[in-house]
């Protein structure tokens, strides 16, 4: 979900058909300008952008779709006027940013990133390759509302999804100090550890790591979001003379199955029961829960003053904590080969399909029907 960031600067862009349709096409053609980057980047003093190759498309076996097809145009020349804008964007925002749609960053694609395994993005190019690579941005533009439950008017008030571009400012977090905060009727209920790695200085700042939390949510998103049920995620930077600083809202996401419920599970969230609940959504009438009755009001006020959210963090004696040492998102990964092929062009992805023939023995079909018989 797109909005203003607390403390983080961000541009939104509005993507055009041509933009969508380039995302959703198999392969990757990138941009032919000769973006130069500065000599003081110290991930590009052995690889620059003007040298680096070119990712091209993946032709298809048969040399007759392709002789059917026209050559298709790189970004800067297929949509040149948002290209052109999103070159801008990254240099208002300090040549430097983090991209993502609507809802999803790209950050199951970080491992095709030229920038040291992070998703941070220089150049348009930077962006368009995080967002084809990725199989979050695709399940964002295919399958984003398929867990969703029209209200009573959304039929009348609903506008057309409108895909967007966020470009934010780039910054590295500690993410010993990311959390995946859970609403529930309009109440905080729950906080999770977003890196589910042991780290022995949380324990100390729960109290500090609460509070900070509930302050964003209570000034900022209580009854101002749309929905009366979400998830959102922070991120607390260190304080200036205290432990903590204000927490900063990074993301909001969808109180559906697909949204990661970490160290709880979604069936005890669900089950969660919710002191003082406020019902509806924002431009309706917002009630409480019409079984609680008048008499209770008061000491509903008082439960709600006095409900605090439950906050888990791993512990050293957790043996989960030592399961997570492969690398995050690896299953949307590629075989290295794979991808040294593909940077190598057109005929370096045709020497790699003709050796996988040969060493899989599938340059004979005879072979295949052969083996099949025995």
């Amino acid at each position: 979900m797109v909005g203003p960031l607390a403390g983080q600067l961000s541009r939104i862009i509005p993507l055009t058909p041509e933009f969508v349709e380039y995302i959703r096409e198999d392969g990757i053609i990138l941009g032919d300008e000769d973006d130069v980057e500065s000599e003081d980047d110290e991930e590009w003093q052995t690889t620059s952008s003007a040298t680096r190759p070119p990712i091209y498309e993946v032709d298809s076996d048969s040399d007759s779709d392709d002789a059917d097809e026209p050559p298709k145009l790189p970004p800067n020349k297929r949509f040149p006027e948002l290209h052109q804008l999103i070159k801008d964007k990254i240099a208002e925002l300090g040549g430097a940013v983090a991209p993502k749609l609507n809802w999803t960053s790209p950050k199951d694609a970080i491992w095709m990133s030229p920038h040291q395994n992070t998703i941070k993005c220089t150049s348009p190019n930077d962006v368009y390759l995080l967002l084809k690579s990725s199989n979050f941005i695709t399940y964002d533009l295919e399958h984003a509302f398929d867990d969703c439950t029209p209200t009573a008017n959304s039929a009348v008030r609903q506008a057309p999804f409108k895909p967007v571009l966020v470009l934010r400012s780039y910054f590295n977090p500690h993410t010993a100090m990311e959390f995946r905060c859970f609403v529930k009727h309009r109440n905080l209920v729950a906080i999770s550890q977003r890196d589910l790695n042991y780290f022995d200085f949380l324990q100390p700042l729960k109290a500090d790591i609460v509070a900070r939390i509930y302050q964003l949510f209570n000034n900022k998103l209580r009854y101002t979001f749309p929905d009366g049920n979400f998830v959102f995620d922070v991120y607390i930077p260190e304080g200036e003379g205290e432990p903590l600083s204000r927490a900063r809202l990074i993301d909001i996401n969808a109180w559906a199955p697909h949204t990661d419920s970490l160290l709880f599970g979604w069936q005890e969230l669900l089950d969660l029961e919710v002191p003082g609940p406020i019902l509806g959504v924002v431009g309706e009438d917002a009630t409480k829960d019409p079984t609680a009755s008048a008499d209770d009001d008061e000491s509903s006020e008082e439960e709600d003053n006095d409900f605090t959210p439950e906050l888990r963090l791993i512990d050293k004696e957790d043996q989960a904590a030592y399961n997570f040492n492969s690398p995050q998102y690896s299953a949307h990964k590629l075989p290295k080969d794979v991808v040294d092929a593909s940077l190598s062009g057109e005929g370096g992805m045709r020497e790699f399909a003709r050796k996988w023939r040969e060493m899989t023995g599938m340059e004979n079909p005879a072979n295949w029907e052969a083996s099949g018989k025995d």
